[in-house]
This record gives C-alpha cells, structure tokens and sequence, in this order.
C-alpha cells in the first residue's frame, strides 16, 4: 500500500495540509504516535540521505527487523568451513561461539517546521525539504548515539565502557599521541578484522595525526588516498577530543556494530500547534538499535587518564 501512487500523493497532500484523513492514509498510520507510514518512494530517498550523514550507517552492518515486539534477540557465530567429501558435523559445531544479544526499539524523535506559505505552494519541492530536514536532523542524533550511546533509552554506543569496543592501546600522555602508539593500536585488532579495517576519529584528532612522522621523517597518514596504513579514516565529530581519559581513536571492523532498525519513519503533520506563528510542524519517528556484536573487532586508543 505504502508504495501506491495513490498513498505518495495522499501522504504528501496530507504534509501540505490540503485534505482531510484518507483510508489510505489511516490505513498506514502508527496508532501510538498517529503518524503515518513515509510512502515507498520517499524512503528510499530518504534512506540514500540518511546514509550520507551518517559515517557509522556506511561501515555498520543494518539489520531491518520490522517485527511487532519491542525486544528481540540477535545472534552471533563463528562461520566454519572443512575440506572433505564427509561433513563432520560435530567437528564444526563449537555451541559456545554462539552469542545472543538483546536488541530494543529505542525511539527516536525530530521535529521540522516549514512556513505555511511554503508547504501549500505546490511549486515547493516539499518532499526534498522534509526528507532533507529529517535526514540531517536523525543523522546527526543517531551518529552520536552509535559512538557515545548509553545503552539505556539509546542505542549502545562503539565507546561505551564495558559493551563498547576494547581498549587496544592506553597512550603515556593526556595531551599527544605518538606514531608507536598508533602502531600498537593497529597491531592490537586481530589479523580478520584489521584486513576490513577504518579509522574513526573526529577533525582535531586527525590534525594531530596528519603531522605525526617515523624516525625516517615520512608521515603516517597518507594525504594522497586519505589512509593510515592503506586503512581508510572517516572523520566522525561525535568521537571526543584529545583529553584526560579519553577514547579518541577507533579502529577495526565496524560491521560488526549492528544498526538494527525497527520500524520505518513515520511523520505526524502538526498544524494547529504552529499555526500561530504561521508555520506547520512535521514530527518524524525513528524506531531503532545499535550494539557492537563483537567487541574485540574494533580497539580504541584511550588518553592516559593522569
């Protein structure tokens, strides 16, 4: 139903504030939130921006589970492979590499405002803003929730202290960071994961590692593709600065931190609420979960805390 031409045209008319409830939209409309379903065809330009904001949404693993239930378990196992025309079943199977994890529908909110003028001006791509709007917005939440996440009402995050990532290196200093130190880090993830590896740190980070050189005065980091130790860096702000205690350097496999998303979005048009003040409201909703599945894919490089 969500991808009709038919529901695409209400919806949006609905976001315009030019018609009254369909059975098409009531039809596709979340009873807790009442709002409703984004069609088909604009999820998917809404997911391609979403992506682009989102650094850890490119390297996580997403996992869509679109299941009713506000818990659901994940799991996780080694992969075995054997030579031989026999299968050795009992060989391949080890019962205790295979993990369970809890994984929630943690709600997410972002609220848009447009002008009243706009919105009812059908020359405004109001699809484009809205979709814009709400990807900025839920991307920049949802970043700083899968780096410094919580765990409780928010997704668990890759830094949490004891379901994050494992610290790889602690540095002698709180203030710098030396090439060895950068080196032991990288030594630190085991051969699998360092072969599919990135770097995550933020913008002040990387300066200070751009300017990082060996005894022979050639730098670590690579300015001409972007890497440290053919590794690609993503530059993500939610990664904390260079300070006392602080874990400022990720790397490692990041599919192994799952982003499991519940439910798609869904937008409720508040009207009366802004009308006043000549503007209409769109509250957008995200249902979602992130955890790391296997802590020891990625290692951090942690400041010295003294």
């Amino acid at each position: 139903m969500i991808n009709s031409t038919a529901y695409y045209n209400d919806f949006w008319n609905e976001m315009r504030g030019k018609q009254a409830v369909t059975d098409n939209l009531y039809n596709n409309r979340e009873s807790k939130t009442n709002a409703y379903h984004l069609p088909g065809e604009s999820n998917k330009k809404y997911t391609a921006v979403l992506q682009k904001e989102s650094a850890v949404r490119q390297l996580a693993t997403i996992v869509n589970a679109t299941r009713s239930d506000s818990r659901l378990w994940t799991f996780d196992c080694e992969g075995q492979a054997e030579w031989g025309d026999m299968v050795n079943l009992e060989g391949m199977d080890n019962e205790d590499d295979f993990q369970r994890f809890e994984v929630q529908a943690y709600r997410l909110s972002e609220l848009v405002r447009l002008g009243l003028e706009f919105a009812s001006d059908q020359s405004f791509a109001i699809e484009d803003y809205v979709i814009g709007k709400m990807a900025r917005c839920f991307g920049t939440s949802e970043e700083q929730a899968f780096i410094n996440g919580t765990g409780e009402n928010q997704p668990t995050g890759i830094l949490h202290a004891t379901d994050g990532a494992e610290t790889g290196v602690t540095a002698e200093c709180d203030s710098a960071i030396s090439y060895d130190e950068i080196i032991k880090l990288y030594l630190s993830v085991d051969k699998k994961s360092r072969k599919h590896g990135t770097w995550l740190m933020n913008d002040e980070t990387a300066l200070t590692l751009r300017t990082l050189k060996d005894s022979a005065g050639n730098y670590l980091w690579k300015e001409s593709d972007e890497t440290i130790f053919s590794k690609p860096v993503q530059i993500v702000d939610s990664m904390p600065s260079i300070g006392k205690g602080q874990k400022v350097i990720a790397f490692g496999d990041f599919s192994n931190y799952w982003l499991v998303q519940r439910f798609p979005l869904t937008i409720r048009t508040l009207k009366e609420k802004f009308a006043m003040r000549g503007q209409v409201g769109y509250l957008g909703y995200e249902y979602l979960d992130g955890k790391l599945i296997r802590k020891d894919a990625v290692k951090v490089l942690q400041m010295a805390a003294d």
